[in-house]
């Protein structure tokens, strides 16, 4: 089976997206199929993504003419789709936060469309009234729609054809390898755009106690008690950094099914997070805390039991990774495949 994998930006981004477009080339490619990515020149870092294809064909350009696909897996955006030219069956996937308000924070759910552009950017905003206005009842142009998180499925009950299958983490590459670091550390991985100043403010709190603050992401800046180590795109040096630290504290409002959690977890770190539906979707045993207060409160009881109640801590990482597993790669990727095979032989 060939299978077209098309995205609305370059590979050179090199975000949640792009990355998952290379995975499930990668795992098609290793099963037998061949897989090619398609994407537009749309780059906002200048990452060089090629050596992560390894043989994996890619082409860039505004229009694409895919004739001899049995089948196109489309990163869902507005309109763009119709830069993909070709008439074999199309599953649209559904990944944004901006097309799922209903998953995410109340506070992005109450926002108006002032406070959306000037949170988010005018782009994105027309991108989401769009698809609140027209995209929703246009997706039959698709022959089914893919949701990567369950609770999105009732979302989208009206569309013909949705599957969900979830992300997938290979737990043989991500899980512990090192020693917890003796002193007490929490990890923020995301952007700016990921309320890195809420992580900022929570580790202000606590900047008397004896905690280093770490944060991994491409546009973060060391601020305070707060030390950034940039992006980091060697997922040896990622492993390692995720089983050192004890506690992940994930702040973001904007969530479909973050892959950092899946990485944090199958590396035995305890979680924080807002329970949001997208988060609580999930169903990973992770802290839930609504303010900063819950946050701080949450990581003093964690650093608490790393202290005095050490036997209780590993108890708490191994439910981590145990809880994880399935999402393994062996586990999900037949279901993605099955989903893609299904299409493709009832359009034939």
């Amino acid at each position: 089976m060939k299978v077209a994998l098309c995205h609305h930006y370059s590979l050179t981004f090199h975000g949640g997206g792009e990355r998952f477009i290379i995975d499930v080339a990668k795992q098609l490619n290793k099963r037998g199929h061949k897989a090619v990515i398609y994407s537009l020149p749309f780059s906002r870092r200048s990452i060089d993504a090629y050596h992560l294809l390894r043989g994996i064909e890619y082409y860039e350009s505004f229009i694409h003419n895919i004739d001899d696909a049995d089948i196109a897996y489309f990163i869902y955006a507005p309109l763009v789709h119709h830069l993909f030219l070709g008439e074999c069956p199309k599953i649209g996937a559904i990944h944004s936060f901006i097309f799922l308000h209903e998953l995410q924070h109340p506070d992005i759910n109450s926002m108006n469309y002032l406070s959306f552009v000037r949170k988010f950017g005018f782009k994105r905003f027309l991108s989401h009234f769009y698809f609140e206005k027209i995209g929703r009842k246009n997706l039959n142009f698709f022959d089914a729609i893919h949701v990567i998180n369950k609770e999105a499925l009732n979302i989208f009950r009206g569309v013909k054809r949705v599957y969900y299958v979830p992300n997938w983490i290979n737990t043989s590459i991500f899980k512990p390898k090192r020693e917890k670091n003796e002193r007490f550390s929490v990890l923020f991985i995301g952007r700016k755009a990921k309320e890195y100043s809420l992580f900022v403010k929570i580790a202000n709190c606590l900047k008397r106690k004896r905690i280093d603050f770490i944060a991994v992401g491409p546009d973060l800046e060391s601020i305070g008690n707060v030390k950034s180590l940039g992006l980091i795109t060697d997922t040896e040096k990622l492993i390692e950094l995720y089983s050192q630290v004890h506690v992940m504290l994930h702040t973001s409002k904007t969530d479909v099914f973050p892959m950092s959690l899946l990485e944090a977890a199958a590396c035995g770190v305890p979680i924080i997070s807002f329970p949001t539906k997208a988060i609580k979707g999930i169903n990973l045993p992770i802290f839930y805390a609504s303010s900063v207060v819950e946050f701080t409160q949450k990581i003093c009881e964690l650093e608490n039991i790393w202290w005095k109640e050490r036997e209780e801590y590993i108890k708490l990482a191994n439910r981590m990774r145990e809880a994880v597993m399935k999402y393994d790669v062996n586990v999900v990727f037949p279901k993605f495949l099955r989903m893609l095979k299904e299409v493709a032989e009832d359009f034939n």
